[in-house]
């Protein structure tokens, strides 16, 4: 018996350093849906007279730190290299109460969290947040902070792993998706000790400013855009959109730690008004020049087409005032949105093919343009045709699904058509399969 008990030890040392889990501990700041939790107006979530906050459907940071973090955290155990451990995974209680017995049950202290890190062993700790200013104010931008100094990060790596994950984290801003007022050309991370101009130890002797880096691991605080930026704070309105931040601390945190992601990509869109300005809304304030100035159009059917002319999926915008759709987890490919709401003129067809690539989103910002509504043309049918495209007399062109012309018009009866392969081709506005 003792010699299996040894034999069983041997085996379990010789376990190489490459098949062991990354551990990453993800703290979504915040927690209790109360006065701490950066409360904000909006336009279909107004603050309400009874608490001086909205109800838990509007704008709390507890709310759009959780969709980032489970997003992340979901992406990272489905890829089978990582292990996670997390600060919380819920919000509440609801109502907050000051006082109540329960009123931090998910907004923990945060020398708890920084001690827990510590204890768990973590690889990696991100904590994820969003910035503020002056409510209504023109900024918006990232920052990334590590416990030390802009000269040194206090634990070795938090600054390589802000470096690595920066540009993932901003993609959608450099794409012009979303306005980026600073650091277009440059990057934003800072030790906490120069950013806040102080520091202080804790009774681990741990040195530092923010409470939540107190601990020995790598990593950083990231604040992904201002919330005070009022368009960006009705687009964390949809969980979508959060989660697409989430995605992209995924593909960072991967991209740091040398591991395959996936192999699909992703559409994340955004649809504004032609011609209407957005200036009358209430908690609305847009940079000018950018497309926040348009009307953003909610309740619209968005619809993805693939290049065999299959409806791959279909997504509604919200009543928030974002605009925003999303396809998630794509076969990589060139696909088309077709775009219908009410009081717009529906978009269908195979103009401007978005293409997606693996380990990316492609993003897509489309104006609505205010028109009479029509269905979908979901009743062309497809008409089947025997033989093969040169018996088809036709004076119509002839393209193939992506848009391309195959073969241009010629008369009726002309013996010059030329052989296709078989497929589905548009004809005269027709589906037609040879």
């Amino acid at each position: 018996m003792k010699a299996k008990y040894i034999l069983l030890l041997a085996l379990l040392v010789a376990i190489p350093a490459s098949a062991q889990k990354i551990r990453v501990y993800l703290n979504p700041g915040h927690g209790s849906w109360g006065p701490d939790d950066r409360p904000m107006p909006t336009i279909p979530y107004p603050m309400l007279a009874s608490t001086g906050r909205p109800d838990t459907c509007g704008f709390y940071e507890s709310n759009t730190n959780l969709w980032k973090v489970l997003e992340c955290g979901d992406r990272l155990m489905k890829n089978g290299n990582f292990t996670l451990k997390y600060s919380r995974r819920k919000n509440g209680p609801y109502p907050y109460r000051k006082g109540a017995s329960n009123e931090a049950r998910y907004n923990r202290s945060l020398s708890e969290i920084s001690a827990e890190v510590d204890t768990w062993g973590a690889d990696m700790f991100l904590s994820i947040h969003s910035n503020a200013t002056s409510e209504g104010a023109l900024v918006n931008y990232p920052l990334f902070l590590y416990r030390g100094t802009d000269a040194e990060d206090y634990v070795e790596n938090s600054k390589a792993m802000c470096q690595k994950i920066w540009p993932r984290l901003t993609e959608a801003m450099h794409a012009g998706f979303e306005v980026m007022t600073h650091y277009n050309s440059s990057t934003n991370i800072r030790g906490d000790i120069d950013f806040y101009h102080s520091s202080w130890t804790n009774d681990r002797g741990i040195t530092g400013y923010l409470g939540v880096l107190h601990h020995m691991a790598p990593g950083f605080l990231s604040e992904g855009y201002f919330h005070t930026y009022q368009p960006a704070r009705h687009r964390a309105l949809n969980e979508d959109w959060c989660r697409q931040e989430g995605i992209r601390y995924y593909r960072g945190i991967a991209d740091y730690f040398g591991v395959h992601t996936d192999d699909t990509g992703c559409i994340m869109g955004q649809l504004h008004v032609y011609g209407q300005k957005s200036d009358n809304l209430e908690y609305f304030n847009a940079v000018s020049g950018s497309l926040d100035e348009y009307l953003p159009a909610n309740g619209v059917t968005v619809r993805l087409r693939n290049t065999n002319d299959e409806v791959v999926a279909t997504y509604e915008t919200d009543q928030n005032y974002n605009g925003i759709f999303v396809f998630n987890d794509l076969t990589p490919g060139r696909y088309y949105i077709e775009l219908k709401g009410e009081g717009y003129k529906t978009r269908q067809g195979k103009a401007n093919p978005t293409v997606v690539k693996a380990k990316t989103t492609a993003y897509k910002s489309i104006y609505m343009y205010s028109g009479t509504s029509t269905p979908f043309d979901d009743e062309t049918g497809v008409e089947e045709l025997q033989g093969s495209a040169s018996e088809v007399q036709s004076d119509e062109a002839i393209y193939d699904l992506s848009g391309r012309k195959v073969r241009s018009a010629l008369p009726l009866g002309s013996s010059k058509n030329g052989r296709l392969p078989k497929g589905i081709y548009i004809m005269g506005g027709r589906k037609v399969v040879f």
